[in-house]
């Protein structure tokens, strides 16, 4: 997530740099049309060494330690079918949800967030309201916890309890139907203006971690992240109506109509959550290099600045980490005020948001690929994020953030209401804390480390450790690290 304002600074990116980057990169001209894509199923690019040597980028050629490519999606990661159907009015969604999750762990039921219901969510008029919820091993009834929701919801946390604890290795079939209330343009999850709407996380969102058990922090009191959810293999079917565009997750085919609605689906691999736009959208359909990008927006001009940058973005960062995470790429740029919000395979852009297009691609690689604990350890992707994107932009941090008050590697749940504090610890000192590490390690050695961070944690939840032990021949940084609050 781009943080809404005040505590980030933005540079710009002149057109002129944007230029020299693309021919650096040896980018030829952007294919544009229209026809959709199917989503393939599990996707582990190959790493290998780098055809591409700009000043202060990676060494070409990761560490002899690192995987082959990224680590493939658990096998027994939980399967998630959702199906979302859209009003006319483009104020409700009703939403069906099945979910097979096999735990490592005996568990005695079964927990899902409930994001909508954040008090900075429904004070902008947003809700779910959870219709059913059953399970089989004895599952008949389900209760709500408030965990810091708004007190006029049914709560943050759904649970549907067992009749008796279910062995870990047993596989629970869960279903589920809800509806969510879209309230009107707000930085955030949820809104619609205009004539469009967009929602994510908008279902209930399976609260476990392997190795750990279920999250059942509570939610948190302005807009940020702080859900923790494995990378699934998620089915995604939306129904809207037919005279809008949908731009989700997942790289939809061409929707099928029937009477005054098309049907739109797409299927992920692996992903974490899903993010949903609605509209009147211009679309482009780009190829680069492998990837496949979809980009929507409310008119011509808007969408054909915005595919410069998201081509730019896609290609330096790879050079950067790896190969990009997903197959495809789907971004809607949505008339509504803020900055952007990454989800899996898709990013939601709201207006003024063309300065953040590094920031959300760079959370392909760190949250939707490599996953953190957003209610734990929220550094390990948003500080990565701001991070990325200054190298790419060549806007680095002060380093008198290094000197802000708190510890990178606090939780989010820890700052309470002070959501000042948490944007300048989490992004701002956090971004800087990293400068300062590669600095201290040297760019190449810092470089090759996280590229192999990335491919050792690539689909999995990591925590401060892993990145620790992928710097542990580089003291300089771990100390850098940890004199900021990021390592233990």
């Amino acid at each position: 997530m781009t943080a809404p304002a005040g505590p980030r600074r933005r540079a710009t990116r002149p057109a002129r740099a944007a230029a020299l980057l693309a021919a650096a990169l040896g980018l030829a001209a952007c294919t544009i049309h229209t026809s959709g894509h199917g989503e393939v199923s599990d996707y582990a690019p190959t790493l290998g060494p780098s055809n591409v040597l700009l000043p202060g980028k990676p060494s070409a050629t990761p560490a002899a330690t690192c995987p082959p490519s990224y680590l493939p999606p658990d096998p027994q990661r939980p399967r998630v079918s959702l199906n979302f159907r859209i009003a006319p009015s483009l104020t409700t969604v009703t939403g069906t949800e099945h979910i097979a999750f096999t735990p490592d762990k005996a568990i005695t039921e079964l927990v899902f967030r409930l994001t909508p219901n954040t008090a900075p969510s429904v004070a902008e008029g947003n809700q779910i309201v959870v219709r059913s919820a059953t399970a089989d091993h004895g599952g008949g009834r389900y209760v709500f916890s408030r965990a810091n929701a708004a007190p006029n919801t049914q709560g943050g946390l759904l649970r549907i309890p067992f009749a008796a604890p279910v062995a870990a290795g047993t596989t629970v079939h869960a279903a589920l139907t809800f509806t969510v209330t879209l309230g009107e343009e707000s930085f955030g999850r949820f809104g619609r203006t205009g004539g469009f709407a967009w929602f994510a996380s908008a279902h209930p969102l399976l609260a476990w971690e392997r190795g750990y058990g279920w999250h059942t922090e509570d939610m948190i009191d302005f807009p940020a992240e702080s859900a923790t959810s494995e990378a699934m293999q998620t089915s995604l079917t939306v129904t809207a109506p037919a005279a809008d565009t949908v731009i989700m997750s997942g790289d939809p085919a061409t929707p099928t109509r029937s009477g005054t609605t098309r049907t739109w689906h797409a299927s992920l691999a692996a992903a974490r959550d899903v993010s949903v736009a609605v509209g009147p959208f211009a679309v482009a359909d780009v190829k680069v290099g492998a990837v496949r990008l979809r980009l929507g927006a409310p008119d011509d001009t808007l969408r054909d600045d915005l595919v410069p940058e998201f081509r730019r973005a896609i290609t330096a960062l790879a050079a950067r980490f790896g190969p990009f995470p997903f197959p495809s790429l789907s971004v809607a740029r949505l008339p509504a005020s803020g900055g952007g919000i990454e989800y899996p395979g898709a990013i939601l852009m709201l207006d003024g948001s063309r300065l953040v297009a590094v920031h959300e691609t760079a959370h392909q690689w760190f949250y939707a690929m490599v996953g953190d604990s957003q209610a734990q350890h929220p550094w390990l992707d948003e500080a990565f994020a701001q991070y990325a994107e200054q190298l790419v932009d060549g806007t680095p941090e002060d380093p008198a953030a290094l000197a802000l008050p708190g510890r990178v590697g606090s939780s989010t749940e820890s700052y309470g209401a002070d959501e000042r504090g948490y944007y300048a610890t989490t992004y701002d000192k956090g971004a800087a804390a990293l400068e300062a590490a590669r600095t201290a390690a040297g760019p190449a050695k810092f470089d090759a480390a996280l590229r192999c961070y990335v491919a050792a944690n690539a689909w999995r939840i990591a925590k401060p450790a892993d990145l620790q032990k992928a710097l542990g021949k580089l003291p300089a940084a771990v100390a850098v690290l940890r004199k900021a609050g990021a390592l233990p």
